[in-house]
């Protein structure tokens, strides 16, 4: 569980470095060879892949298992994780496509939360993907084929830094603001507006890279925000607040020594 605490949106920003969003010459060294993934990176990554895919007795076919996002592009940076993709067909598990996607989706949740493997320092995160669904990302290697299925290319960008700073910001002081109504003991507001807030944030993220892509300030504003672990305040936030607003504490009622009253009353 994640501590509750009201922090200045401020020191967020002077503990990152803003310039780390900029994309770099070349692909992370300790990772890519040539242009191809480190062998012991890709077998390790393989064998994490199928012992999963074991564990959840998951009885349809593979389609790929692939890594994507910044570890996987030229905008790699310390903070940097591993996106582990597993892709097959949801439906052939199940007709109802959402049922077998929120039932996969919280199986990646729990074992994100149970994991912390890294390689390299780093940590490998777990997703499970529809074979069928679009993925935006400027790279994406393939484990299977053992090749890149989208190689990234250098670019030249212009990030808007200040936009996407005043962004962050301002999505940090409404996460301090769920974390103040928390701290006053007003769960249901804390759980309604985390729960606002979560919907905001998800909207703003897709409405960005849909417009300008994965350098959209609104992208650029959820990655600042999930590199200070701001988000993983916000659902703990929610989380704590539902429970806090589903709890109960029954008070024990005193007992009255009605013949010792009676008596103090005649006397």
């Amino acid at each position: 569980m994640i501590n509750v605490s009201i922090n200045n949106s401020d020191e967020i920003f002077s503990s990152l470095d803003l310039a780390r969003l900029k994309p770099k010459s070349s692909l992370y060294p300790k990772f890519w060879q040539n242009n191809d993934l480190n062998t012991i990176v890709s077998r390790k990554l393989m064998k994490i892949a199928d012992e999963i895919i074991n564990s959840m007795e998951i009885e349809v076919d593979i389609d790929d298992i692939i890594i994507t996002g910044s570890i996987a592009s030229y905008n790699w940076h310390d903070l940097s994780d591993i996106d582990l993709h597993i892709l097959f067909d949801f439906k052939k598990i199940d007709e109802n496509y959402d049922l077998v996607k929120k039932m996969l989706d919280q199986s990646r949740i729990n074992w994100n939360k149970t994991h912390n493997i890294t390689i390299d320092g780093k940590e490998v995160e777990l997703y499970f993907q529809d074979t069928n669904e679009e993925h935006m990302s400027k790279g994406m290697w393939s484990l299977m084929r053992e090749k890149w299925i989208k190689e990234p290319k250098v670019e030249e960008v212009d990030i808007d830094l200040s936009t996407t700073e005043k962004k962050a910001a301002s999505i940090s002081n409404s996460i301090d603001h769920v974390a103040e109504l928390f701290k006053d003991s007003k769960f249901q507001e804390a759980y309604d507006y985390a729960s606002k807030l979560k919907l905001k944030i998800s909207r703003m993220r897709t409405t960005g890279l849909a417009k300008e892509g994965i350098y959209s300030p609104e992208n650029l504003a959820f990655k600042i925000l999930r590199n200070a672990n701001l988000l993983n305040k916000l659902s703990s936030l929610k989380v704590q607040s539902y429970d806090k607003i589903m709890s109960v504490t029954l008070e024990t009622k005193t007992k009255i020594n009605f013949n010792k009253a009676w008596n103090t009353y005649l006397k």
